[in-house]
């Protein structure tokens, strides 16, 4: 691994850290508060691919054995036990998703990455934290999705603010 990878990885880890200090806003209704922190797992997902978004996804768990990196000032185990389990697990798997599935674009336009962040980023994220939530605080999985529909116009701003940054700042339009 180069060095360069092993300093983007580092960063956009840094990133990820940084957005977890931004206070989550708690919702009256489910237990999951809005957070910055997925934007962020959708830049990793965007400017480093599959492998080194998912090191970096990686080592951001692993910082969070040890230090509170999570909004809320939590760590990794607390975490990955309560109702937002499922949602930050699901981080992990975004940029392994996301690389896929922009595997099958033949060019890579603006509109096409954008659709696979929003099925990895939003969509898969909403659907894997609304089974887990369900499971966690024995809510009817109906009212657990029906209660995650209020995640999906700002997580689909949010796959557009990094949609819109990769595209510009990266080497997609090569």
């Amino acid at each position: 691994m180069k060095t360069k990878e092993l300093s983007q990885i580092a960063l956009m880890t840094s990133l990820l850290v940084v957005l977890g200090f931004i206070p989550a806003i708690p919702l009256p209704f489910i237990a999951v508060p809005l957070t910055l922190q997925n934007l962020g797992v959708m830049l990793v997902s965007l400017f480093l691919g599959s492998k080194n978004g998912s090191l970096s996804m990686l080592l951001f768990f692993l910082l969070g054995l040890i230090f509170p990196v999570f909004s809320g000032k939590a760590t990794s185990i607390p975490t990955l036990m309560g109702p937002t389990g499922g949602y930050v697990l699901a981080w992990l798997l975004v940029p392994l998703l996301f690389g896929y599935l922009s595997s099958f674009l033949k060019k890579q336009s603006f509109l096409g990455l954008f659709g696979m962040m929003w099925l990895a980023g939003v969509l898969f994220v909403d659907l894997l934290g609304a089974v887990w939530l369900s499971q966690v605080t024995e809510m009817a999985l109906s009212q657990s999705l029906v209660s995650n529909l209020v995640f999906i116009p700002g997580d689909t701003v949010k796959a557009l603010i990094a949609t819109i940054l990769a595209y510009r700042l990266s080497d997609f339009r090569a």
